[in-house]
């Protein structure tokens, strides 16, 4: 192995095995395919991603496994690209994620399998919540203060 190789190698082995305890900056970009947490989170180049702005029902509860399940055929064989806002909740990175031009958010919403959450998304949502949207649970912390 050459030197810059390796020197190359041991630099990316730090920055990973660092990104886990301080996260990426604000305007960090993630691209590739992802495996699907759950309906508001997924996994991109080895990051948890919560997508900022969105309640979905969990797994275990009324709507999870459909939010879940709809999360997996949209993204299923499509590179996503995810902008993170710098911050953290629950060791995941905070980011909005995009096929395309599609806002990966926004289609959950307007299939009406989750919630705007206004805290965090400034209400761009609201107006694509569907009434069915509307029934699922309204989680406090996404209450504006």
């Amino acid at each position: 192995m050459t030197f810059m190789r390796w020197l190359f190698v041991c630099g990316t082995v730090l920055l990973l095995g660092m990104r886990g305890a301080v996260g990426f900056e604000a305007g960090h970009i993630l691209v590739g395919e992802v495996r699907i947490i759950d309906g508001d989170t997924l996994e991109i180049a080895g990051s948890r991603v919560r997508l900022n702005g969105l309640a979905a029902p969990e797994r275990d509860e009324s709507g999870g496994p459909e939010a879940t399940e709809f999360m997996k055929r949209l993204t299923a064989g499509q590179v996503v690209k995810c902008s993170l806002t710098g911050d953290k909740t629950y060791e995941r990175e905070v980011g909005t994620c995009w096929i395309g031009t599609v806002d990966v958010a926004a289609a959950l919403i307007a299939a009406g399998l989750a919630r705007d959450c206004p805290r965090f998304s400034g209400g761009r949502y609201s107006a694509l919540e569907p009434d069915a949207a509307r029934k699922l649970p309204f989680p406090r912390y996404c209450q504006p203060r």
